[in-house]
């Protein structure tokens, strides 16, 4: 997206229903579940600030929450979640399992044939005179990663608002394409194409409890732009599951959202020239800490900076 569509999107007044998206639906060893039984959805029409820098307020279900926010609860589970968190069902997953998040870019109410017989055996779809084939793309480029936190001993997952430790379990970020003016691809936007499935697996060396398994695809900030600093944008929903496993012991030590998912956080926000894609940063590492490998926490950046 050009500087001048960004400069638009941060201070638009209005914009469409469709602007968007959010992530609804999971899909399980292959299944796809009912759209948000198992995900904490989200309060619409809300009032929230943008950023602290403006007054200005988005009322859109499938709006961003800035990564500079009032709202803490907004950048860990989506607006207002522990609204709906008491009556959003509890997801019986075995340790190891694969699953897989539809997104959506429509406002609710959904009708059946955005989530059956899509392309693909996709979760969601959307055939429209402009998308004849009915898949639903992503409007920002970004990485998507994946997290998860613990519900505290003895606490109601339907009560807990995620303010304990997250640990990334996956990431899908960039690759280098071959366009040689703009060589960085990312690999979940697809330059606006058809995206790419966000699969990954549970580890199996997590233990059993109860647990927020929080999927977000974040539109990166960028630096200083004619004096300014664009924060970047989040997109998450939390699904709430019950993990059965083997496996002992706890989490490694993970993050704290949303402290570390600030502006300033390593992974939020790029140079100009990494946000008009023609280079990667060289210090850059995917938003949201190291990445839990089930047996390992490793450094998260992309595989062409790694030497």
């Amino acid at each position: 997206m050009p500087i001048s569509h960004l400069l638009v999107a941060l201070t638009a007044a209005v914009t469409s229903a469709e602007a968007h998206f959010t992530f609804v639906r999971v899909r399980q060893n292959g299944k796809w579940l009912e759209p948000t039984r198992y995900i904490r959805n989200k309060t619409t029409p809300f009032t929230e600030r943008d950023s602290p820098d403006t007054n200005y307020h988005v009322r859109l279900y499938n709006a961003p929450t800035y990564a500079v926010t009032d709202y803490p609860d907004s950048v860990r589970c989506g607006r207002d979640n522990m609204v709906h968190a008491t009556v959003t069902d509890i997801l019986t997953i075995q340790a190891g399992d694969k699953l897989e998040f539809a997104h959506h870019r429509a406002e609710p109410e959904w009708p059946p044939e955005m989530w059956n017989n899509c392309p693909d055996e996709r979760g969601s779809c959307q055939y429209t005179t402009w998308n004849p084939e009915g898949y639903v793309d992503l409007n920002h480029p970004g990485p998507f990663v994946a997290h998860l936190s613990k519900v505290p001993e003895g606490q109601d997952i339907h009560l807990y608002d995620g303010s304990g430790e997250w640990v990334k379990i996956y990431s899908l970020g960039l690759e280098l394409g071959n366009d040689s003016q703009h060589p960085v691809h990312w690999i979940p936007w697809n330059d606006e194409g058809i995206p790419t499935p966000f699969v990954f697996n549970v580890p199996k060396e997590t233990p059993a409890g109860d647990y927020l398994l929080r999927a977000d695809l974040i539109y990166t900030g960028v630096f200083e732009f004619n004096f300014t600093s664009f924060p970047a944008q989040v997109y998450p929903s939390c699904l709430q599951i019950r993990v059965e496993s083997d496996f002992g012991g706890s989490l490694p030590k993970g993050i704290r959202i949303p402290e570390d998912l600030m502006h300033d956080s390593p992974g939020m926000r790029t140079s100009l020239s990494m946000y008009r894609y023609e280079k990667v940063d060289e210090d850059y590492v995917y938003p949201g800490g190291m990445l839990w490998t089930g047996t390992d926490m490793v450094v998260d950046k992309p595989s062409l900076l790694v030497s």
